[in-house]
């Protein structure tokens, strides 16, 4: 019998995707478990399977995020100004990282959720994602990420198994407990 594996599909806009990560990546290595990280835009679920964020539901929100970080030690300050936000540059970018630089990928998805929902950073342009990867890839990363079409086709392709499977939030976890097996 094979490893058991992860599928975490997750947008970066998303705060339970942040935590759900930070979990993952405490555990994985405890747990023996390969975990692939699959980004997907969490706007399309939400509106293909007519899942809305109330103003109540905001709000119980971010007190369920203060209540996890003081808890878990995950630190959470607070999402941007303008939230949400078209998360398409964050996703390509890291699509990228994932198919072309897999060493880079959480070390770059650990900063860009510190830069949101720590500094209170939106990363809605090339610009703002450049800046928060500073130290961890080149700035010209982000630009062969953006011109890369199938940095768009996989994140579509993300999104098409969510509408398959009746995903409607994220992060949407899928846990095989081998090769074989269907998901739980």
């Amino acid at each position: 019998m094979s490893e058991p594996r992860i599928v975490f599909y997750f947008d970066c806009v998303s705060t339970f995707s942040y935590v759900g990560f930070e979990f993952m990546e405490r555990y994985r290595r405890l747990w023996n478990i390969e975990v692939d990280y699959r980004p997907f835009i969490l706007a399309e679920a939400m509106a293909a399977s007519k899942n809305t964020i109330s103003q109540n539901k905001m709000r119980y929100l971010f007190t369920d995020m203060s209540r996890i970080s003081a808890i878990t030690k995950i630190p959470f300050k607070g999402v941007p100004n303008k939230y949400p936000y078209d998360s398409t540059v964050v996703l390509r970018t890291l699509q990228y990282l994932k198919t072309r630089h897999a060493d880079k990928l959480v070390p770059a998805m650990r900063r860009l959720w510190q830069a949101e929902f720590v500094e209170r950073t939106m990363l809605d342009s090339e610009d703002s994602v450049k800046k928060a990867l500073d130290g961890i890839v080149d700035a010209y990363i982000v630009d062969l990420a953006i011109a890369a079409d199938d940095t768009l086709d996989a994140i579509r392709k993300n999104l098409a198994e969510i509408k398959g499977i009746k995903g409607f939030g994220a992060p949407t976890i899928l846990v095989y407990k081998s090769v074989e097996s269907k998901p739980q």
